[in-house]
């Protein structure tokens, strides 16, 4: 017994996604409703099947919601961009292996799209326990049809 609950504590800490950059791309509204986020396994992880994940993102106003990693829905849809194999499917194996997240921020309620100038969190959480938090920063000025780092 107390070696499983020190295999689980163990890949709660080691078993996390490492977030890279995050691209928001705009609609005709004026804001960002889609955004892409590289990710990779952390040095010293085991494989991780990122459909499994979940990711949270909070809104200035206090506003969270916790959307369901689930490939290929109106909300999550996975794209292997390296090191990958087609057989692979969403599980990153190596820290080479990485992997394209786009969020549907239109049909992922309760979160909104994002709007200019908001400070918003990004936190993925790996199947095991293990989290990633990121900060995103949207621009003063967010133009029809565009994409822009976060």
């Amino acid at each position: 017994q107390a070696q499983q609950t020190g295999e689980e504590t163990t890949a709660e800490v080691s078993d996390v996604i490492q977030v890279g950059e995050v691209i928001g791309t705009s609609n005709s509204t004026g804001s960002l409703t889609k955004i892409n986020a590289s990710v990779r396994l952390a040095s010293g992880s085991d494989p991780i099947n990122v459909s499994q994940a979940s990711y949270t993102i909070s809104s200035p106003t206090g506003n969270a919601g916790v959307i369901p990693g689930n490939n290929n829905t109106d909300v999550v849809n996975h794209t292997q961009i390296q090191g990958m194999e087609g057989t692979d499917g969403s599980v990153i194996k190596d820290q080479e292996d990485l992997l394209a997240v786009e969020i549907n921020l239109a049909k992922a309620a309760p979160v909104n799209p994002l709007e200019e100038s908001e400070t918003v969190k990004l936190i993925v959480q790996a199947p095991a326990g293990g989290q990633t938090y990121k900060e995103l920063k949207t621009p003063r000025n967010i133009e029809d049809s565009s994409s822009y780092i976060l």
